[in-house]
């Protein structure tokens, strides 16, 4: 980059500070304070459900369950959107008392959490198995909708691409966690490519 461009570049890095970007999200606003706060207990739970359930839990109960369970997300979505901090909360709190009573009428029925011999998580509205050991291609068949990778996958992905930067933050910073991933092609073409 030459020092125009990368002039260029601050001037309208700063001309944006303290915008809000909404390319990368639904909501078209910052989401309240309050209503982060409101919501950020069943971000909890939810994780914490879908670390052991994946995206299981819902069809292992009565429809009537399934049902009110997505009623409430949209109910709170819709209250996310509106800034209706009391009613997040509210609405935050049915929802996590629904997962304790899905996973407790699930096990009564005599279902079981999916088992794999590694770590299950959602992030993006994606479930990902990260298997430690075991048969990659079987548990890909068994969960199409699952993003599968043996960790020594993720490990050569991470080594190829990260290594080098996440050092030296971690480093720096111990208890750094990554929060958004952007990749950016910037690769210049020279005509006779």
């Amino acid at each position: 980059m030459n020092k125009t461009t990368k002039s260029a570049a601050a001037k309208r890095a700063m001309a944006d500070r303290g915008k809000f970007e909404t390319s990368h999200t639904d909501y078209k606003k910052p989401i309240h304070f309050k209503v982060a706060a409101a919501v950020a207990p069943f971000s909890v739970a939810s994780a914490r459900a879908a670390s052991v359930w994946a995206d299981t839990l819902v069809d292992c109960v009565p429809p009537a369950y399934a049902l009110r369970f997505r009623e409430l997300k949209a109910d709170l979505d819709a209250a996310m959107l509106a800034d209706n901090y009391t009613l997040c909360a509210e609405l935050a709190t049915s929802l996590i008392k629904a997962l304790k009573v899905m996973n407790e009428k699930a096990r009564a029925d005599g279902f079981k959490p999916p088992q794999v011999d590694g770590h299950i998580a959602e992030w993006g509205g994606k479930i990902y198995c990260f298997l430690a050991a075991g048969d990659v291609g079987a548990v890909r068949s068994a969960r199409p909708t699952w993003a599968v990778y043996h960790l020594s996958d993720v490990c050569a992905v991470l080594s190829a691409h990260t290594d080098e930067m996440m050092a030296a933050v971690t480093n720096e910073f111990p208890a750094a966690k990554i929060v958004n991933v952007k990749i950016y092609d910037d690769e210049i073409l020279f005509g006779n490519d």
